[in-house]
């Protein structure tokens, strides 16, 4: 009943699944071979197993047993929290469009510019830029209303 009260009440709240009624049905075996156990006290553990929904519940099953349990998984890490108001880590869309506005079309636009004397296409990867950011800050704010 140790191993019962030393685990933490989230996990024991955790639910069992297939895996887990297997490691029990395991546990069950080994302590029939070491013959602490019969068949027949086997076969009713084994029922009241498959009837457990919980690993509490199924923890019970070997409270008046020693060594070997089931080999239960444990509580997933928890998920890191954010600060309210901290910016995410991803980059936004519009973000990323600019980003590659800036990479790809810039040297596109002085690539067009030399061989066409238009100089004023390297001005049209900036100006979506500035018109994308500006267009969702203005979205934003008609979102806020």
């Amino acid at each position: 009943m140790s191993e019962l009260q030393e685990t933490p009440a989230a996990r024991l709240a955790l639910r069992v699944g297939t895996p887990e009624l297997e490691a029990a049905e395991a546990a069950l075996a080994a302590h029939v071979a070491a013959k602490r156990i019969d068949s027949a006290e086997y076969e009713r553990r084994m029922e009241l197993a498959k009837t457990t929904t919980t690993q509490g519940e199924l923890l019970l099953v070997f409270a008046d047993l020693p060594e070997p349990h089931p080999d239960l998984p444990g509580l997933a890490p928890p998920l890191p929290l954010r600060r309210i108001g901290q910016p995410p880590d991803d980059i936004p869309v519009y973000g990323a469009a600019c980003i590659l506005a800036m990479l790809l079309g810039e040297p596109a636009a002085i690539v067009l510019a030399i061989i066409y004397d238009m100089w004023w296409l390297i001005a049209v990867p900036v100006a979506f830029c500035v018109l994308l950011v500006a267009g969702i800050g203005v979205v934003d704010r008609f979102r806020r209303r």
